[in-house]
Formats: structure tokens, C-alpha cells, sequence
């Protein structure tokens, strides 16, 4: 068939403008008349079609071919045939006696044949697509295969991606909450495929009944779910894409980082950075199509939905809990109980009564097992050689500070040490580890190594100072007006106290010096080691309160020491606050008892048990001794009073203020 368009072009002129005859034309261009008809009759040339169908060596063995083609769909892909094998059972079983290249081009021609043919999908704004890939990555200096989750919308082209240890619920949900974040709201409905992570049973061949993790999450975010058919990833085509797209763009080279978090924070600055871009056949950019779409999305909720997975188990009598394969620790009061698991992303929290009391890192590896020593102190405390043999204690990294406070304690009480440093360890159940070690620094430091001297430290350390109350945004408060303190109020109070000195000397009693009752503070404020407390420290209403005598004056010559009778002070809320006040004694006789308060009792009473001598009182020495209920002599203790009235010649008592020092073995140097 000629197909010279030149010189069909020229043939048709000659006939239609010059009128050559078809005859004459023959003859010019030497061609068949059959063909200068045909010219004539057509301005373009036309394709050549047979009347009948070709008949080659193939033909008689089409329906074996497509046999072969139609059984390998329900096989697996790796197990269908080729164009090779195709061609040997032709041979072998048929007796096919062609070319092996006929088969393969036959072979071809059905396979295009056969392909499915698509409808092409609309996509209106504020839908999305949801897929998970699998790439490698070199995480912490660690090569692995990590699941990232990829999200689209079709409408602008917006892509995400997050890369996760592997696919499952919390890590589903995860992708989708920081997917909505990224967008400013949340789609109307996002296409899934048929995982068992979004769906939980599949009917016809499309997923029917999604999980319980996609339910929780349509319930709070109120987006709709839409299931793909069963091996049609064409429902979902541009999500599929954007797999092959973000993993041939974004994880090329393989991506190396130390963590995580810090991959998919360069992720995220991948997929902003495509916003400039403009995508195949738009005339604008990703960024300005999703700022049209950005009205069609539903708004975030208030607050945001906590990815998680939970699960009821029990602890073991090693006080370890089974979760995702792994084993986690839980405080030791708590083995054998009922436990709520509730497993997110990053942490594994352990739940008892609604409780949290215990948070673990969440480890994506199996079969391992994971300690928290300060689980493990309760059981310690009862059986101290634990602390050196026991697992949870093997790699438990501790400042120097405790292995100082560790070895004076031993040093001093042996096993007991150790068990006073392990009641001290416990305090890590109240309080973080750096307060302690500051707690535990300060008192290694002033020479305390007793576990109440380390607490009133670590309590120290913790105590909030009162934040000031503002009155911003407050206008009925900031209405009220409180009158101006008037001065003279203090110096009324000053001439109430002039009266009640007067009123007290008159009536043979006075006040106590001022220093004594400094005096008396400072020793308040001491602790039982020997060490004071700092200015805002308080003393817990637990400790025994300081123990003040009462009994008899004595009189001597150069100013006997008052002795008292055993009695307990009541013990105050706060006993760095507690105020003790000098006896205060009128014109009495010698020998005449006194209260514990220290004033003298009614005039008149008559001990015959009591005697002087030599002008000194027999219950006491004088040197600051005074005689106990059973004939035994006692000394003034660390905490007790040792402010010394003495009786003047006269019969009328004075008050002598004593200095006082404390020296670090708690005792008394008085001068």
C-alpha cells in the first residue's frame, strides 16, 4: 500500500486539477490503476485490513496459553508461569513445533489484553488516604527496619510521614494525631486498607467492622472511616504513591539518626518544605491548593486523644508484670495484684485502683526485662544483703555522695548501717534523686549520717516558698479596699507589756530574760545529731519534743541550780517554734516547790522532807545536778533547760542568765 504522502498529495492534484485521467495517470506515475483508484477515492492513506484472519503455526494453541494465564491468578506470584515454561509445555505436551519468540510475543498480546481497565476518582477537599510502608534506617548507630506511616490528601497533594518502631494500635493512632496536628484539623474521611490494626473483621472482600482503636478515635476526632476492597490498592492510588514517593525522596541515602524523635522531626520539615512545590498538571503550588482546602477540614477537638493500648495483667511474686513480651517491675507492696496497663508510644504506665505506681520507657524489643531498684527497697530494707546481689540493683548508678553516706553507716552500726542506709534509699519513694543528693551532701557535710537528719534536709529542700497572689483578672477582688494599718496600735501593745512587767515584779515575778529564751530556741530548733535547723526548716510533729524539768529552788551561797522534777512538754505542731520561758519565782521560802510552769505555789506549805544547810538546798548540788525521784543524780541534757535560779542571802529569789554553748557531741558547756 503506498504511503508516500508527498506523492499521494501529488497524484490527487494531477487528477483533480489538472484532470489527468486515471489511465493518463498510470502512465505519468506508474502505478496500478487499482491504485490510482484508491487515491482518488481517499485523501489520506488508509490502513490495511484482511478480509479473513490470519492462520500461523500459534493459533491452534491460543486456548492453552490462555489457560495457563487465567490458572496463575490464583496462584502465588512467585509461582506463575513464564513465557519460558509456557513454550516448554507447549513443546513437551502439545507438541508445539514453532519459534520460542512466537510464544513470548502471543504471550504479551494476551496479557494486555487482560488487564483490568479503571474509572478515573474524584477527590473533593478534606479527604485523606492512610497507608503504612517499611523502610530501613540506621537509628542510634543501629541499622533496623522501621514502619513508617504515610498520609495524603489527594485534593492538594499534602504528604506526611512518621517513622515508628513497627505497626500496631498505639503506633496507628500516634500517626493520626500528630497527622491532624500538622494539618490544623482533621479530615472527613480518610480510605484505609485492611490491616487488623483498623479492621477487625472483612466481609465480600471489604473490611466491614473496624477495631476498637479506630472507633476510639473516630469517637473523639469525628472523622469517618472507608474501607478498600481486598487486594485493589487503586481505591487508595495516591496514598500508594506517596509510599514509593517519600521513601525513594526522603529516605535516600538510608537515613542515619539518633533517635527517633529526631528522624521524624526532619520528616516534618521535609513534608513543609514540599508546600512551595507545584505538582504535575496544577498550575499552583501544594501550599496555596491547601490553604483552599484548609475550610472543608473539621476543627481539633479541645483537648487530645491519648494513643494507647490497655490491657488487665497480674503481678508476679517478683514483683514484675508481663506486657507486650516484655517484663516490667511494679513497687513491691503491690505483687500479686490486678494491674491496668496502659502502653502508648513512649512509656508503659501501671495502674492499681485508678492509681498510677509505676512508669516504665517503653521497650519495642521482646523478651527483656526492666528494673526499677526503688521498687525493690521495701523488700530490701527487710533482707539487706539484696542490696549487693540482687538483679535490679546490679546497675544502679548512684553519686558518690551515697557511697560515702554507705560506708560511715557501716562504719558505725555494722548491718544496722546498712539498713539505716537502706531507709534512707527509701526516701527516693518521696522525693527525686537530685533532691536527695543534696539532702544527703548537706548532711555528710555537717556530720549527720542519721536517716532524720537526712529527711529534715531533703524536706528542707523541698519546702515551696508562698507565691504571691495576683489580682489580674480579678475586678470584684480588686474592688475590695482594706483600711491602711494604723501605728499607734503597736505602741498601745508596747505600754500593755510596761504594765504586765510592773503588775509581775510587783507581785514578787518577772519575765524571762531575753537571752535565756534565744537560748532556749536554739536548742528547740536542734536536732537529735547534733546539728540545727536552717532558717524556714521546720521539725515534723513525729519527733519527740524537747523535755523540760520541774522540781524545787535550792539556795546557796554563790547561787545554787534550780532542780526539777521529770515531766514531758507537750509537743507542739512545730517544735522549731516551740518557746520556753525562764521560772519565774517570787519572795518564798527557801525549799518551796514549783510548778512547770515555774511559779511558786501558795505561800504556806510546809515539805519536812526538805532541809538546808549551810545555807544549800539538800536536793541539789549547785553545780547545775539535781536529785531524781530515786536518789540518782542527773545531769542536764542536750534539749533540756539549764537557765539556774538562785536564792539571795536575803530569802528573795534572782534570775541568772547562763550562756550556754553546744558543742557537737550534745553536751552542755555552761560558764
Amino acid at each position: 500500500m503506498l504511503s508516500d504522502m508527498h506523492l499521494w498529495s501529488t497524484i490527487r492534484h494531477a487528477l483533480f486539477v489538472e484532470h489527468l485521467s486515471k489511465r493518463a495517470a498510470c502512465k505519468r506515475f506508474g502505478l496500478n490503476f487499482r491504485t490510482i483508484r484508491k487515491i482518488a477515492a481517499n485523501s489520506v492513506p488508509c490502513s490495511y485490513e484482511r478480509s479473513t484472519p490470519e492462520i500461523t503455526v500459534i493459533s491452534p494453541f491460543l486456548s492453552h496459553i490462555e489457560g495457563y494465564l487465567t490458572a496463575d491468578k490464583s496462584q502465588p506470584r512467585k509461582q506463575r508461569h513464564t513465557c519460558k515454561r509456557i513454550y516448554e509445555r507447549l513443546r513437551d505436551e502439545q507438541g508445539y513445533t514453532g519459534s520460542y519468540r512466537t510464544v513470548c510475543l502471543t504471550v504479551s498480546e494476551l496479557r494486555e489484553q487482560a488487564k483490568t481497565l479503571y474509572i478515573p476518582l474524584s477527590h473533593p477537599p478534606g479527604q485523606a488516604q492512610f497507608d503504612f510502608g517499611f523502610a530501613d534506617a540506621v537509628i542510634g548507630g543501629v541499622r533496623q527496619k522501621i514502619a513508617y506511616a504515610s498520609l495524603s490528601l489527594p485534593y492538594s497533594n499534602v504528604r506526611y510521614v512518621q517513622a515508628f518502631e513497627r505497626e500496631c494500635t498505639e503506633t496507628f493512632q500516634e500517626s493520626l494525631i500528630r497527622f491532624f496536628r500538622f494539618l490544623g484539623g482533621v479530615p472527613r474521611l480518610i480510605s484505609f486498607d485492611n490491616s487488623k490494626v483498623q479492621v477487625a473483621k472483612i466481609v465480600g472482600g471489604r473490611g466491614k467492622s473496624p477495631t476498637e482503636g479506630l472507633l476510639q478515635l473516630e469517637s473523639h476526632y469525628l472523622f469517618q472511616h472507608h474501607f478498600c476492597r481486598v487486594r485493589q490498592p487503586q481505591e487508595k492510588g495516591h496514598v500508594e504513591n506517596a509510599v514509593n514517593y517519600l521513601r525513594s525522596n526522603f529516605m535516600v541515602p538510608v537515613p542515619d539518626f539518633p533517635s527517633l524523635a529526631a528522624l521524624n522531626e526532619h520528616f516534618e520539615q521535609r513534608c513543609r518544605a514540599t508546600f512551595a512545590e507545584t505538582s504535575a498538571m496544577q498550575e499552583k503550588s501544594i501550599g496555596e491548593l491547601f490553604a483552599e482546602e484548609q475550610p472543608s477540614l473539621l476543627p481539633l477537638p479541645d483537648t487530645d486523644f491519648e494513643a494507647c493500648r490497655i490491657e488487665n495483667r497480674q503481678a508476679n511474686t517478683l514483683a514484675l508484670v508481663r506486657f507486650d513480651k516484655n517484663d516490667y517491675s511494679v513497687p513491691a507492696e503491690h505483687a500479686y495484684k490486678p494491674f491496668t496497663v496502659v502502653g502508648s508510644v513512649d512509656t508503659v504506665k501501671f495502674l492499681v485502683g485508678g492509681e498510677v505506681v509505676a512508669v516504665h520507657h517503653r521497650d519495642w524489643c521482646t523478651k527483656q526485662t526492666h528494673y526499677n531498684p526503688i521498687h525493690y527497697l521495701a523488700i530490701a530494707e527487710r533482707r539487706p544483703n539484696g542490696l549487693d546481689f540482687g538483679a535490679p540493683f546490679v546497675s544502679w548508678d548512684l553519686p558518690p555522695a551515697y557511697d560515702v553516706l554507705r560506708r560511715r553507716l557501716e562504719t558505725q552500726a555494722g548491718k544496722q548501717g546498712k539498713r539505716e542506709y537502706i531507709r534512707i534509699l527509701r526516701l527516693l519513694e518521696r522525693f527525686p534523686l537530685e533532691q536527695l543528693t543534696s539532702g544527703i551532701e548537706r548532711a555528710l557535710a555537717s556530720n549527720t549520717t542519721a536517716y532524720e537528719g537526712v529527711r529534715l534536709y531533703v524536706e528542707c529542700a523541698a519546702t515551696v516558698p508562698v507565691e504571691l497572689f495576683s489580682l489580674d483578672g480579678r475586678p470584684l477582688l480588686q474592688q475590695v479596699k482594706l483600711p491602711e494599718p494604723d501605728i499607734q496600735v503597736y505602741s498601745i501593745l508596747l505600754e500593755n507589756n510596761s504594765y504586765e512587767e510592773t503588775r509581775n515584779e510587783a507581785n514578787g515575778a518577772f519575765e524571762t530574760p531575753f537571752t535565756a529564751v534565744e537560748t532556749a530556741e536554739f536548742r528547740a530548733g536542734m536536732r537529735g545529731d547534733g546539728v540545727s535547723l536552717c532558717e524556714g526548716e521546720h521539725r515534723p510533729s513525729g519527733l519527740p519534743a524537747p523535755i523540760i524539768r520541774t522540781g524545787t529552788l535550792g539556795a546557796g551561797s554563790t547561787g545554787g541550780g534550780a532542780a526539777f522534777e521529770s515531766s514531758e512538754v507537750p509537743q507542739s505542731e512545730n517544735i522549731g517554734e516551740l518557746r520556753l520561758q525562764e521560772s519565774t519565782v517570787g519572795e518564798q521560802d527557801v525549799g518551796q516547790p514549783v510548778d512547770e510552769r515555774g511559779i511558786h505555789r501558795a505561800q504556806g506549805i510546809n515539805h519536812p522532807d526538805r532541809t538546808t544547810r549551810n545555807g544549800q538546798d539538800t536536793s541539789g548540788d549547785g553545780i547545775g545536778n539535781c536529785s531524781m525521784p530515786d536518789g540518782k543524780e542527773g545531769k542536764v541534757l542536750p534539749g533540756e533547760r539549764s537557765d539556774h535560779a538562785t536564792v539571795g542571802s536575803e530569802g528573795r529569789t534572782t534570775t541568772d542568765t547562763i550562756e550556754e554553748k553546744f558543742s557537737l557531741d550534745g553536751s552542755l558547756d555552761t560558764r
